[in-house]
């Protein structure tokens, strides 16, 4: 059983329901996809006592309008976009409010969570949309979003609301240096390519999705450009001919034939998820 919360008045640049993903199924092709940033979207989880499997609604950068429907619960976390309801936060909003984020200040990635958790219908065991596989669609204009009616959200007597600490929120517009383990071709790089790639600042290119975010920096030269294709995972650093790497996001491809250098430790890919086009960031090595 379901009940209907929200009505899209505007999905902004971009909105579509996610969880956790789909392992299992990259040897057949299929990406694992779910939440760009999984630290802000299990908070919006957390903090509403879903499930950890509950799926949240992903918003990019700005724009969203939501009717709300129903008084319920809800919990937003992720990326500032100056959004007119608390953040980080268990809110209870009443049918009649507008729930709005016009104006994008830092990070990428906002996570809406709903007591219950969003109900949606499963696809190979998630209900991650992915677009290019056409698997799910993203939310649009007029869409009705549900919640599952099995459990419900209550605070203790005398508690006002709860909040993530403080720790946990993170300021997107400084993100630390990114661990990252040397990949199966780390050593088509030269000691001095090697050393270039974790001295200089890459900087987040414009072309970056979903797939994957592409850096620029100073040209990296491997000694060998091309190799069979093999199987690659989320957070993958490749790096094609122009010397420019790419890192493999939730949705991006399960086999590659670029040289392979290294891989985002998964805890540090999430502050990577939130880095915006002409973002700066550096690497270090697993140490």
């Amino acid at each position: 059983m379901s009940i209907d919360v929200f009505r899209v008045l505007d999905p902004g640049l971009g909105a579509a329901l996610q969880d956790q993903g789909r392992p299992g199924w990259r040897r057949f092709g299929v990406p694992t996809s779910g939440a760009m940033d999984d630290h802000a979207a299990s908070w919006a989880n957390r903090l509403l006592d879903n499930l950890p499997t509950a799926p949240v609604l992903e918003l990019l950068l700005q724009g969203v309008r939501l009717e709300v429907l129903q008084d319920f619960w809800i919990a937003i976390t992720g990326a500032d976009a100056d959004l007119n309801l608390p953040v980080w936060k268990t809110v209870q909003v009443k049918a009649g409010d507008v729930v709005e984020g016009p104006h994008n200040r830092s990070g990428v990635w906002i996570y809406i969570g709903v007591e219950g958790g969003f109900q949606a219908r499963q696809l190979l065991g998630s209900a991650s949309v992915y677009p290019r596989g056409n698997i799910g669609k993203p939310s649009s204009a007029g869409d009705i979003l549900s919640r599952s009616a099995a459990s419900s959200f209550h605070l203790n007597p005398g508690v006002a609301g709860r909040v993530a600490a403080w720790d946990e929120r993170r300021r997107y517009d400084s993100p630390p240096p990114l661990r990252v383990w040397p990949g199966p071709q780390w050593t088509f790089l030269s000691e001095p390519g090697q050393r270039a790639f974790f001295s200089q600042e890459w900087t987040l290119s414009s072309q970056s999705a979903r797939v994957g975010y592409r850096l620029t920096g100073a040209e990296l030269e491997p000694r060998q450009e091309q190799i069979v294709s093999e199987p690659i995972c989320v957070g993958t650093i490749q790096l094609p001919p122009d010397g420019q790497p790419i890192v493999t996001m939730r949705d991006g491809p399960t086999v590659g034939g670029y040289p392979k250098i290294g891989l985002v430790d998964p805890i540090d890919l999430s502050w990577l998820t939130q880095c915006r086009p002409g973002q700066k960031v550096r690497f270090q090595a697993v140490q």
